[in-house]
């Protein structure tokens, strides 16, 4: 594959698009549960005799199911979520042991793990969650059809390695065939509506609330990569990797919470209704839209093994990464039920 986007044009583009990148997940909320889940326990025998531990996630954002996790917590174990606005300080924050657990993609786990950072993968967390979009008007049907169009490009990421992905499939190169505008992910639905640009790829829920006002439309092919529709996976800090009892409890705690919301697969219409419209304010229209591009996993199986190595793929080819990342190594993957 021959990715068109180096290093220097991610971390170009990331640098004219960073003031908007704290809102990439979607705006402020509150922190902890959503009130509407009580505690119920769960998890398994262990008793953790009044222990608290963190787990990181977005603001109001669709992989918010730790919010969860209390209701599946197991005997003296109290979970206090808490809102981060970007995976590196998640990072950061594990990595100095004041953070125990948290969401995340493959795109800053994986830079950060070539510098040394030690978090690990202990199970899924959420799929999808990204979209292109492309103006309703301009009869654009296909990523080939984004030929000698503008395109709002948000900060480096997933997204980004996405796009490029799929314009090289096209036989597209982004500032040759097409026009990047680098733009945070709060600007991008603004500038579909003003038809500053003619698409983006973003996040949700600003792709759906352009889909839901009629301005926009998706393209199918956003999952069509070698990331596949891997959103995030959740990651154990260093200091409680060694602790069986915790990691057992918080993959049972993700489990229980991902087959609340998503049950076999399948969105719980209602559950997410709570979560979306009640606690988080998302107008119904958008709610109903959103959920076929959302939804909570807790499995990481083979098929997910091998949507973290492609990202990581796309990452190495586009110069991203200076070398293939172990992968082995990030996985602690032992507390998985077996299958």
């Amino acid at each position: 594959m021959d990715m068109q986007l180096t290093r220097r044009r991610l971390l170009a583009l990331g640098a004219a698009g960073a003031a908007g990148a704290v809102l990439a997940s979607c705006g402020p909320g509150d922190r902890g549960a959503p009130a509407s889940v009580p505690p119920e326990g769960g998890g398994d025998s262990a008793s953790f005799d009044g222990r608290s531990i963190s787990v990181a996630l977005y603001s109001k954002n669709h992989a918010s199911s730790p919010l969860f996790w209390q209701r599946f917590a197991p005997p003296g174990l109290t979970v206090e979520p808490q809102i981060f606005t970007s995976g590196s300080d998640m990072n950061r924050a594990m990595e100095a042991g004041d953070l125990d657990f948290a969401l995340m993609g493959p795109f800053n786990s994986l830079i950060e793990a070539e510098q040394g950072f030690r978090a690990k993968i202990i199970c899924m967390c959420s799929r999808q969650g990204i979209g292109l979009v492309v103006r309703a008007d301009q009869g654009i049907e296909s990523v080939a059809d984004l030929a000698g169009k503008t395109i709002a490009v948000p900060p480096p990421g997933v997204q980004v390695l996405v796009l490029t992905a799929l314009l090289d499939e096209a036989g597209l190169v982004l500032d040759r065939d097409l026009t990047a505008v680098p733009l945070g992910y709060a600007d991008h639905q603004g500038a579909l509506e003003r038809g500053d640009v003619d698409a983006y790829i973003g996040t949700e829920p600003p792709v759906t609330m352009s889909v839901v006002s009629g301005v926009g439309r998706r393209l199918q092919a956003v999952y069509d990569t070698p990331n596949g529709d891997f959103n995030t996976a959740m990651w154990a800090a260093p200091h409680v990797q060694g602790d069986p009892e915790l990691l057992a409890a918080a993959v049972a705690m993700q489990r229980g919470a991902a087959e609340l919301l998503t049950p076999g697969g399948e969105n719980d219409p209602q559950v997410w209704h709570d979560l979306l419209v009640d606690q988080f304010g998302y107008a119904e229209p958008v709610y109903e839209e959103v959920l076929s591009n959302i939804g909570a996993e807790w499995d990481f199986d083979d098929e997910r093994k091998a949507q973290f190595e492609g990202a990581g793929a796309l990452m190495l080819a586009s110069g991203v990464l200076s070398r293939e990342p172990d992968y082995p190594s990030l996985y602690l993957l032992d507390h998985l039920p077996e299958r």
